[in-house]
């Protein structure tokens, strides 16, 4: 395990920074200690359960503690015992050793034959948590025309659909009422911040049928600005009040300028392609004779 990584690991300014610190324990000492140890790769002696299963040694304390024991070059480690290792670890994930509840550790020390540095299970934990927390935050960059993609399909795709199959009559009822401002409420709400958001309700339009005493039907259409596969131009509720039974169909976007796939999203998420949409003229039509399908347009 001594190759060309390992030799080449020195950390000179961290160790003169933990020399600092052991020398005058303050605040600042110790904090230009965590911060050059945040990038740094550290090496880790180790047993071998397989030669590719290498186990982390520790270091039990006086005092009864276990530790995870870390050097900052290979110089710091001891000859003797000698292991059957030398892992080269980012610090990160030292510390993600360190707090696995069923190691026990007490913490990690660094170079326990020289400097002897100590950092206890408490501060690794407190370490390990905003890495983790950083590590969410990062997100994938893209342009605002992705952006807008993003959350226009989420909501016609995830958001309408998921509203109308948990509320079912309310939300009919709701969209029925309320209609432009209802949807676009729907739509600002999965854009999040206002100045993302480029639409204002008169960029819907809500048409709602009673086609009979068991078949309720809305037609929404849907903002064109931004348009691209696989988003929809209109999308379609229907509603059983007798039944109990919802509906929610989408006339999606394609490669092709004048085709439209039919979809349907069921009530656990789920999608299904209905095949080629019909012409705008028929697409009630058809809406109406699949919500009219025993078990095929409506979910409960």
């Amino acid at each position: 395990m001594e190759d060309k990584t390992i030799m080449e690991i020195t950390n000179d300014k961290l160790e003169e920074a933990i020399r600092t610190y052991a020398a005058d324990h303050t605040k600042e000492n110790l904090a230009a200690v965590l911060n050059l140890l945040r990038p740094t790769k550290l090496l880790v002696p180790a047993m071998l359960k397989a030669p590719d299963q290498p186990v982390p040694c520790f270091l039990r304390s006086d005092g009864g503690g276990q530790f995870l024991a870390v050097y900052t070059s290979k110089a710091q480690i001891p000859e003797e015992p000698k292991s059957q290792a030398i892992l080269s670890m980012p610090f990160q994930n030292c510390n993600s050793i360190v707090v696995k509840p069923e190691l026990k550790l007490t913490g990690m020390v660094i170079n326990p034959f020289s400097d002897n540095l100590i950092l206890k299970k408490e501060l690794i934990e407190k370490l390990h948590e905003a890495d983790m927390k950083a590590g969410q935050m990062k997100q994938v960059k893209m342009t605002p025309e992705q952006f807008h993609v993003l959350a226009k399909k989420q909501a016609e795709f995830a958001a309408l659909p998921k509203r109308l199959h948990e509320e079912g009559e309310t939300f009919i009822q709701k969209l029925c009422d309320e209609k432009e401002a209802f949807v676009n409420q729907i739509f600002a709400e999965v854009f999040r911040e206002a100045k993302l958001y480029p639409y204002t309700e008169d960029d819907y339009s809500v048409m709602a049928l009673d086609i009979a005493e068991d078949l309720t039907l809305v037609r929404v259409d849907l903002p064109e600005k931004g348009n691209v596969p696989p988003l929809c131009p209109r999308v379609y509720f229907t509603f059983d009040p007798i039944m109990k039974k919802a509906g929610y169909y989408t006339i999606e976007m394609t490669a092709e300028r004048d085709v439209r796939r039919l979809g349907q999203v069921q009530a656990d998420g789920t999608h299904t392609d209905l095949g080629e949409a019909p012409v705008e003229g028929a697409e009630l039509q058809k809406i109406i004779e699949l919500a009219r399908m025993d078990g095929a347009g409506m979910t409960s």
